[in-house]
């Protein structure tokens, strides 16, 4: 991927590798399999070129009691607080639970999936945002009292997976 082309716009910015096997096991995905991802770019000094950011079916948003490390979601009290700063009724109107949900959902693929980035996007990705605004306002489309609700991204996302499923059943 580092080698594969120029950067930028006319460039490979990003890989994503797909891995069903792990579909129905979060922990041992985002523990184990995702620490020793992040070890391999750490062991071969590849963090100035690549980073990895971890995705899963049955994502949950860390708690903030540990840190999960780089790739996963901020902690429920960082989007808390974020939340509260840019949209305090809001804020105020979700339980825990829901903020998690919020930041779970941002993370939920039909499959388990490392994104692997070119770290100059990652970069740019960053500088381009604000990232508590981002992450605020998409809270607020998934499941604040107007958004999307985790009941139909939940009913959405079975659908995806099963459609996914059933390709195999065609041929």
């Amino acid at each position: 991927m580092i080698d594969a082309g120029p950067s930028g716009r006319n460039g490979i910015s990003s890989i994503l590798l797909a891995a069903p096997t792990f579909d129905t096991n979060f922990p041992l995905w985002a523990g184990p399999v995702f620490a020793m991802l992040e070890s391999g770019v750490s062991a071969t000094n590849s963090e100035p070129a690549i980073g990895v950011v971890c995705f899963h079916p049955q994502y949950a948003t860390p708690d903030g009691s540990s840190w999960p490390g780089f790739g996963h979601m901020h902690s429920v009290p960082r989007l808390r607080k974020w939340l509260e700063e840019r949209n305090p009724n809001l804020s105020e109107m979700l339980s825990e639970e829901e903020v998690a949900a919020g930041g779970a959902w941002q993370r939920r693929t039909p499959h388990a999936v490392i994104n692997v980035l070119r770290a100059e996007q990652l970069e740019v990705a960053e500088g381009r945002r604000a990232t508590g605004v981002l992450y605020a306002e998409n809270i607020r489309v998934l499941i604040g009292n107007e958004g999307v609700g985790s009941s139909k991204l939940a009913a959405d996302l079975m659908e995806e997976q099963q459609m996914g499923s059933n390709k195999g059943d065609q041929g």
